[in-house]
């Protein structure tokens, strides 16, 4: 709205507030108006109800660009909103394939830490088995010597016998 049109619209509803009883006393006393005089106030009439249209068209066009306005701000808002609530769906979702990835490795570390106790333990078991050989052997070394040494002295023992039953034959 022009800064003009208040001023004007207030000066031509004074003067016509003024002239009213004029009008009024004219019309009372049976005088009669000019046809250019309801011509002119023809023409006022109409200038204020444009003037009054304008101002009205213009107060409309101001709420209507008010309201786009809040609806262009609740709209930025919305968006916003959207996207913090997307950005922490996707924080979200890194943060359970970070956990799941992490659950991964630490069932791959188990299952290497269980496959190389398991080696391990089968190495012992087979270090142990080699021991139990090695002892094997060597008590039936130690069997096959005693074993010798029983049958030297057996043969000594038998070398000595028949030595003595032959002094003895041989003497007697």
């Amino acid at each position: 709205m022009s800064v003009l049109t208040i001023p004007k619209t207030i000066v031509h509803s004074s003067i016509k507030l003024a002239r009213a009883p004029f009008d009024i006393v004219i019309g009372a006393l049976g005088g009669s108006d000019s046809p250019a005089d309801h011509l002119r106030d023809r023409a006022d009439t109409l200038r204020e109800q444009a003037e009054v249209e304008k101002r009205e068209a213009e107060a409309r066009q101001a709420r209507v660009s008010e309201a786009a306005g809040e609806a262009a701000k609740e709209a930025r808002r919305k968006a916003e909103q959207d996207k913090r609530k997307a950005e922490k769906r996707r924080q979200e979702r890194e943060a359970r394939a970070k956990k799941a990835e992490a659950a991964k490795k630490e069932k791959a570390r188990q299952d290497a830490a269980k496959t190389k106790r398991a080696a391990t333990k089968a190495e012992k078991a087979t270090q142990l088995q080699k021991l139990e050989a090695k002892e094997e052997s060597i008590e039936a070394k130690q069997e096959a010597a005693a074993t010798e040494r029983e049958a030297e002295r057996l043969a000594k023992a038998a070398e000595t016998a028949k030595q003595k039953r032959k002094d003895r034959n041989g003497a007697g």
